[in-house]
């Protein structure tokens, strides 16, 4: 019958393998035990999951090592690189939800310490609804500022746009303007 034994690595004691064990040279009845082994057999371990010798026993403890944790605070993410429980103030997460959270912050809010996704929430609808109309303002802003310049050129050149009803270009612009100061002045609520 083959012994084994059970090593652990150096980095936390975790178990690193089984290996048939050597017989001693001079007793025969004895097997040799290298450094850093054990000839107690690791428990069973499930997946993020392994088996750690604390110098009588083996204990199992969570192993997310390789995986991808985001801190909650600064929102930077890193690869685990340490056996137990994800460390205070940072999040097991996927490389793609890292990655989201760094670029769209406001979808996402800290609950419980935890990042939890807002997307479907009216709290995330309204805030979308505000940034939209920041943005139809600006367009508004930027729109209304190349009419200006445009009718301060009509004024110097006074030129019919439309011959069939005489309207000038002057006249064009200011309606343009009227139009859009209006829709301003509706999405501002006045």
């Amino acid at each position: 019958m083959t012994k084994y034994y059970y090593s652990y690595n150096t980095e936390g004691n975790a178990y690193s393998g089984k290996y048939p064990a050597l017989k001693n040279p001079r007793r025969q009845n004895e097997y040799l035990l290298p450094s850093m082994a054990t000839f107690k057999e690791p428990p069973k371990t499930e997946e993020n999951e392994v088996a750690i010798w604390n110098g009588s026993d083996w204990i199992i403890e969570p192993d997310f090592r390789g995986e991808t944790q985001i801190n909650i605070e600064t929102r930077e993410s890193s690869i685990i690189d340490y056996v137990g429980e994800v460390k205070s103030g940072f999040q097991k997460v996927s490389e793609e939800l890292a990655h989201d959270i760094l670029i769209n912050p406001e979808k996402y809010k800290v609950i419980d310490n935890r990042y939890v996704d807002i997307s479907d929430t009216e709290e995330y609808a309204l805030y979308i609804k505000k940034k939209e109309l920041e943005i139809r303002k600006n367009e508004i802003e930027k729109e209304l500022l190349e009419l200006d310049s445009k009718r301060i050129r009509a004024i110097c050149e006074p030129s019919i746009k439309d011959e069939t009803t005489g309207e000038t270009w002057l006249d064009y612009y200011n309606s343009e303007v009227e139009k859009l100061r209006n829709e301003l002045k509706e999405l501002n609520g006045n």
